[in-house]
């Protein structure tokens, strides 16, 4: 986002910044001082130069000063080597976030992508449940005109038509909210039409447990921002103890005159500047116990993110097993249906089974078709959510459209990027 994307900038013009502060700083300064009167310098009596006393004038009423120095630092005690390691920290911190907003963009796009696959199954479950009911319904008119079953039987199949009707029209309008989302989410333009190619299938996912846990470990970034925490509290003990040091810099300088004693002239100079806070009550001990406490707490900090990633870990896969472990029973539950269906239908071309039957044998089809595609989608977001967990996604997503000519204009996905 740009938000991620501003936070990333920002820290590497930090970077930058502290990087400049091991390079020689030019400084150049002007000043200008009008007098009331000129300034005499007297020459007491008994100089051998003159036996009476007598004075001269130290320049004129106007004078301007202009001085450039050039300064170098020498030594700093580690204290700028420690302000840039610090800004580099910062550029690792900004892009570790910007990656858990890649994150969590990446896992919207996974959950817009199967909830499109979901509705179009709903919508082939809904067609398909019409189409069966509306045979039943003329076999059930031709039943009734030929005196085989009363008029309430045929008005049974009729009724539950119009609800099924109903149910394909509410599966219609959640398939074009679905797509509205993904176009949204793609920026996509709303006026091409978009179908997936892909369907809602099985994909077992082959990670042990122990593997999950060990890739969050090296990938999630709460842990990997966590690790840089410590690193800045190391750094910043470092810079507080580098105040127990001296600051030494060699300053060059050039200073010219006009309108003062040494009128129209061009001093040179060179020096060696140190500059060493010898007592300061304390104030730079106690900063150093400050990122010592800073240290510790940070490393504890670590540890309870690792736990709670690990038990996070944890619980997503219990939860992705049980998610296929669902696929297992509702795939089951959709064969036993189906066949269900299939012999009442049959019975009821004998005039063996009523309406009513098949009729409860076609919402049982319906309702475990349902159950199964319910379960195929909790699975795979599931998985695409447990990868999000461990920090680290694996498999690629592609999306294929049909009567579609143009690509996504400002997003690409993919299982690395989103961009």
């Amino acid at each position: 986002s740009q938000i991620a994307e501003a936070e990333v900038t920002a820290a590497e013009d930090g970077r930058k910044a502290a990087r400049g502060h091991f390079l020689p700083k030019l400084r150049a300064e002007v000043d200008y001082t009008n007098l009331n009167k000129v300034p005499e310098i007297p020459i007491p009596e008994g100089i051998e130069a003159s036996p009476f006393p007598i004075q001269f004038s130290a320049g004129d009423t106007e004078q301007l000063n202009v001085r450039a120095t050039l300064e170098q630092p020498l030594f700093t005690g580690l204290a700028l080597l420690t302000q840039y390691r610090v800004a580099r920290l910062g550029t690792h911190t900004a892009d570790l976030r910007q990656e858990t907003t890649r994150q969590e963009l990446i896992l919207r796009a996974y959950e817009a992508y199967y909830g499109v696959l979901l509705a179009e199954k709903f919508m082939d479950v809904a067609e398909q449940a019409v189409a069966q009911l509306t045979s039943q319904a003329e076999v059930a008119r031709q039943f009734y005109e030929t005196g085989v079953t009363p008029k309430n039987e045929y008005l049974k199949v009729l009724v539950q038509l119009a609800d099924t009707k109903h149910k394909r029209i509410i599966a219609d309008y959640e398939l074009g909210f679905a797509r509205s989302r993904l176009r949204t989410l793609l920026r996509w333009d709303a006026r091409q039409p978009l179908r997936l190619t892909e369907e809602l299938v099985y994909r077992p996912y082959e990670r042990s447990l122990d593997e999950c846990i060990d890739v969050s470990f090296q990938h999630h970034p709460d842990i990997l921002l966590a690790g840089l925490a410590i690193e800045r509290a190391s750094q910043g003990i470092t810079g507080a103890r580098s105040r127990y040091f001296p600051q030494i810099s060699l300053i060059g300088g050039l200073t010219h005159e006009e309108g003062g004693f040494t009128e129209g002239e061009e001093i040179f100079s060179a020096t060696i500047h140190a500059e060493w806070f010898v007592w300061e009550w304390g104030s730079n001990y106690y900063e150093v116990k400050q990122g010592k406490s800073r240290l510790l707490q940070s490393r504890a900090r670590k540890t309870q993110t690792m736990d709670l990633t690990e038990l996070g870990v944890r619980e997503a896969y219990i939860a992705l097993q049980s998610s296929r472990e669902a696929i297992d029973v509702a795939r089951v539950g959709v064969e036993q249906a189906e066949e269900n269906y299939r012999i009442t239908d049959e019975q009821f071309q004998e005039s063996i089974a009523t309406s009513q039957e098949v009729l409860d044998a076609q919402t049982g089809q319906s309702r475990a078709q349902v159950i199964y595609y319910e379960a195929l989608n909790t699975y795979s977001i599931r998985v695409q959510t447990f990868d999000g967990i461990t920090g680290y996604y694996e498999e690629q997503l592609t999306i294929h459209v049909l009567n579609q000519n143009e690509a996504p204009t400002d997003i690409g996905l993919s299982s690395n990027s989103v961009a």
